[in-house]
């Protein structure tokens, strides 16, 4: 079983990323800061690290060289989630990753990080799970195959390619229980998911099967029944999409990620 150690100072992401790779069989080892992860890494020797570009205690490129410094830890792989280039980064064992990618984004970076390969001879992918039902939203909207999803109540994730971002949902019988989208959670990366789709008939999606057990893990960013919850999204778009038409702007053409 491979060791993953986290190293994220926001709770809830931290939380979501933990039970995610607990359910891919990854043994994950957690710290809200960098003194805390080095104090980690004295008891546990991780197979990888994933670590915010902004861990706390010590900045990214400090806590990057004192794990360098160290002999078990010296070649460990590590992620790093920023939006800046860093040049001190080792491209022969070290990612890094934008802050707008989803948790599943990172888990499967996370994938490629431990069948890393130091000569650069493969390229190794994440083998994609076979999907329940998978489309594009030309014929039915993102709010019309969620109404479905719920009706029929459909667990799994539910996977958007919007533009160059990425959604991610996850329904427990047809109730939304976790979104997220650019670095958001809840009901505002449900709000934007829903508001970039409409200008992006093209977007893909994808539903695919996870075990109930995630669910127990998995925080619930959206505790209100889905019903309810797309009833009031719907109110809400509607305002967005009047304040956009009186602007000839706004977040109905600012989401979509082309």
């Amino acid at each position: 079983m491979k060791r993953l150690l986290l190293v994220i100072p926001d709770d809830l992401r931290r939380t979501v990323l933990a039970a995610l790779a607990a359910a891919e069989g990854i043994d994950v080892i957690t710290a809200s800061g960098s003194l805390q992860a080095l104090t980690q890494l004295e008891r546990n020797h991780p197979d990888l690290i994933l670590c915010d570009g902004q861990p706390g205690d010590l900045s990214a490129q400090e806590f990057y060289e004192i794990v360098r410094s160290e002999l078990t830890t010296s070649c460990t792989p590590l992620l790093l989630i920023t939006d800046q280039p860093l040049s001190w980064l080792d491209p022969l064992c070290d990612l890094s990753a934008s802050h707008t990618r989803t948790s599943l984004e990172l888990l499967q970076l996370l994938g490629a990080s431990f069948n890393h390969d130091p000569f650069g001879l493969t390229a190794p992918t994440p083998v994609p799970d076979e999907a329940q039902m998978s489309g594009t939203l030309e014929r039915m909207s993102l709010f019309d195959l969620l109404v479905s999803l719920n009706q029929a109540r459909q667990t799994g994730r539910l996977v958007l390619k919007i533009g160059t971002y990425q959604a991610l949902l996850y329904l427990l019988d047809g109730e939304i229980q976790h979104a997220e989208y650019q670095g958001q959670f809840g009901s505002e990366a449900l709000t934007r998911t829903l508001s970039a789709t409409e200008p992006a008939p093209t977007s893909t999606f994808s539903l695919t099967v996870v075990p109930d057990s995630l669910f127990q893990q998995l925080p619930t960013t959206l505790p209100l029944p889905t019903s309810r919850l797309l009833l009031e999204l719907a109110v809400q778009l509607d305002h967005l999409r009047m304040e956009s038409t009186h602007s000839g702007s706004g977040l109905l053409t600012a989401s979509s990620g082309d």
